[in-house]
């Protein structure tokens, strides 16, 4: 088996990695020297070759593309895959909002492209949204889901394509109202996020939140959404405190300021124990999930 990631950012790292570690053979490929250099300087990636331009590669499966969230460069970089790569190897797409459809705008061979949404971080988080469009072949789909299960993640297969598809659509929603809500002063981001996660956090780890409906009692949801419904966060553009962030530079971690300061943290130990929590909820959930697909 083996494997070409477009894109050595965060997402491509974590992605060549994950599949290297369940033995895959690996390459990426990076398009800027400088992140050229860090990528073959990491240790974790010292069995992954890397590439500084698109060539052919014997008995190649699957091509995973994880460029930044730019549907015209996405749409122009598989009308050129298709091109340098024959037809047996299958396009993915891991982006996490555009309809697929739409990626392949530009695409002859349309039916080779299918979405794979890794959710971040990738080589932790077992989740992966698979999302063919219309004219994606059956034989693609079959293939990227066996590949899927066969490196232990848990795909789930979408049956049409929408923008941002499931798990976005759910955390935007939740964004939009938690950030709406300190937009209106009832809480700070500190608060909202502690109420989060020591309410919903931990409740839907455990249990969705269609399930959790049904433990509730459906006829007591009715009478809540009568009358919070029409009270929640709708406007259909970015809210001001988000549009004020990103014009001030405040874009979180990366820039050390967002909701939070960062410039006191060491990010490497924040994000390692983050992850080592990840893998300790993972496993406590596996052990009674009831809801596998």
């Amino acid at each position: 088996m083996k494997i070409l990631v477009i894109g050595g950012g965060f997402m491509g790292t974590a992605l060549a990695t994950y599949f290297n570690a369940h033995g895959v053979k690996v390459s990426i490929y990076e398009t800027f020297e400088k992140k050229r250099i860090e990528l073959m300087n990491d240790i974790r990636l010292s069995d992954i070759q890397i590439l500084d331009e698109l060539c052919t590669i014997e008995d190649l499966d699957f091509i995973i593309e994880a460029i930044p969230e730019n549907l015209e460069a996405k749409q122009h970089l598989f009308a050129k895959l298709e091109q340098l790569f024959p037809p047996n190897i299958t396009l993915c797409t891991n982006t996490s909002s555009y309809l697929i459809s739409e990626v392949a705008k530009l695409m002859e061979q349309k039916g080779r492209l299918i979405g794979t949404h890794f959710f971040s971080p990738a080589n932790i988080s077992p989740l992966v949204e698979v999302v063919p469009s219309e004219y994606t072949e059956q034989s693609r789909i079959e293939d990227v889901m066996a590949l899927l299960k066969s490196m232990k993640k848990k795909p789930v297969l979408l049956k049409k394509e929408i923008e941002g598809f499931v798990a976005n659509r759910l955390q935007s929603a939740l964004a939009r109202e938690a950030m709406s809500l300190v937009e209106k002063g009832i809480v700070s981001a500190e608060e909202l996020d502690f109420i989060a996660k020591w309410s919903l956090g931990i409740r839907l780890a455990n249990t969705g939140p269609l399930e959790q409906r049904d433990i509730n009692g459906l006829d007591t949801h009715l009478a809540i959404t009568k009358y919070v419904y029409p009270t929640l966060e709708n406007r259909p553009t970015p809210l001001p405190i988000l549009e004020e962030k990103c014009a001030s530079g405040s874009l979180g971690l990366k820039t050390k300021k967002g909701f939070y300061n960062w410039e006191t943290i060491d990010v490497q130990a924040y994000q390692s124990k983050k992850n080592n929590i990840l893998n300790r909820v993972i496993e406590v959930v596996s052990e009674g999930d009831r809801n596998e697909v």
